[in-house]
């Protein structure tokens, strides 16, 4: 990270107004001290982006503040950064990159870090080719370069790594479906939390939990707490949570939150944690409604981009924040023409809207079959009687010469049940 350098945001865009509000809190989510702001509403430069004029102003406001580095709230072709950083005199980090930094200071677990990685390459690999043929680089940190064409051995690195971290990742993913295939046969939904970063996931994360211990290794990234604080991109990491909603066994899932502008090839990096995501039963789309109208349709299809693309199953839209928000029916609006579905307006911080929410999510899960199995009162029977309460909703148990069990469950849960009675 950053150590708390002193940072420059630039911007460069077509139309009035322009704002840099969300490029400086990324700075600061980065660890950077924002010292300054240079910006320009004109057409893109094909050399920096920024025209040459508004380029020795930012040099110049470089020279007078000590900034180590310029935070460019745009994409930066690998020419383009280039040319901006030679003409500057110190680094620029266009908004790819920033963000690049901040996942990767998230990231704990080695599937986050391989997922990071793998978008590292991604975006460095063109840049570092651009480099190398200009004769501004040696390659990677221990590597060699020979008489080849330049950037042709660096290439080759690069693309080497990129198998090896796809490679990985692909093996995670295949565990993480066994995972999942787990979570169902053991009787549990599944409800996964969406939407843009800091939005308040986390927050709703601890108010829908139950409170638990982790007790089984068939859901590895079960956790005590989920961490809340104010920060863009605080949860990187997956973190599932068992929760109990209309009496339903759910198991609850907050991840990476979305932002603008992120390219399709860094939310593809992270295709294996948005799995949980994607393959939810429900989705919870969280959106901040204490954000000016025209944020909330920003952030709110910055989202739906996102969901819509990789996903099939309901998606249940919820207004929170809604304690400290005005214009509410404005942004309800919103919401409701983007998604297709009236939101729940919520507080995730009191508590508030949560028992609609928890009705709106049993109508939209998977309906629960119910059923009446009779067996011989033995000791297998006072098993399954045992196996139903850990697996199913259990409404009812009579004992005579015959146990009859009623109870309701997912359709895995009935199908072992027969297997356990026809053995």
């Amino acid at each position: 990270m950053s150590g708390n350098q002193l940072a420059i945001v630039a911007k460069r865009t077509d139309e009035k107004p322009v704002s840099t509000t969300e490029i400086r809190q990324l700075g600061t989510a980065a660890g950077y001290t924002i010292v300054a702001e240079v910006v320009q509403t004109r057409a893109p430069d094909p050399t920096y982006d920024l025209g040459a004029g508004k380029v020795q102003t930012l040099a110049t406001r470089v020279a007078t503040t000590d900034a180590a580095v310029v935070i460019y709230d745009g994409d930066l072709g690998p020419e383009q950064a280039f040319e901006l950083t030679a003409a500057i005199g110190v680094e620029v980090k266009d908004r790819k990159r920033l963000v690049l930094d901040i996942f990767a200071d998230r990231a704990e677990t080695r599937r986050a870090q391989l997922e990071i990685r793998r978008a590292e390459l991604e975006y460095e690999l063109p840049r570092a080719v651009a480099r190398a043929k200009r004769g501004e680089s040696r390659g990677r940190q221990g590597f060699k370069s020979s008489g080849e064409a330049p950037g042709e051995q660096l290439k080759a690195a690069y693309k080497q790594e990129l198998t090896e971290v796809k490679d990985e990742l692909s093996s995670l993913a295949k565990a993480d479906d066994r995972q999942r295939e787990r979570r169902h046969d053991s009787g549990y939904d599944t409800v996964a939390l969406a939407g843009y970063t800091n939005a308040g996931k986390s927050t709703l994360l601890r108010q829908l939990a139950d409170e638990m211990e982790v007790e089984s290794d068939a859901h590895h990234d079960l956790s005590e707490s989920a961490t809340v604080r104010d920060r863009l991109f605080e949860t990187l990491n997956t973190t599932t949570r068992r929760a109990t909603l209309g009496g339903r066994r759910i198991l609850l899932t907050d991840t990476v939150g979305f932002v603008r502008e992120l390219p399709h090839w860094l939310v593809e990096s992270f295709e294996a944690t948005l799995q949980e995501t994607y393959s939810a039963d429900v989705a919870l789309l969280v959106v901040d409604a204490s954000d000016p109208v025209e944020l909330v349709r920003e952030k709110t299809a910055a989202s739906i981009d996102v969901l819509e693309t990789h996903r099939d199953g309901p998606v249940l839209p919820l207004l929170n924040k809604i304690d400290v928000a005005d214009d509410l029916d404005a942004k309800r609006d919103i919401v409701t023409a983007m998604t297709g579905t009236t939101p729940v307006g919520i507080s995730a911080q009191n508590g508030v809207g949560l028992d609609a929410v928890t009705e709106r999510v049993d109508d939209l899960l998977p309906a629960l079959k119910q059923t009446t199995v009779t067996v011989p009162n033995d000791d297998e029977a006072m098993s399954l009687v045992s196996w139903l309460y850990d697996h199913a909703n259990v409404h009812s148990v009579s004992y005579d010469e015959q146990v009859s069990i009623e109870f309701s469950a997912r359709p895995e849960i009935t199908h072992q049940v027969t297997g356990r009675i026809n053995r």
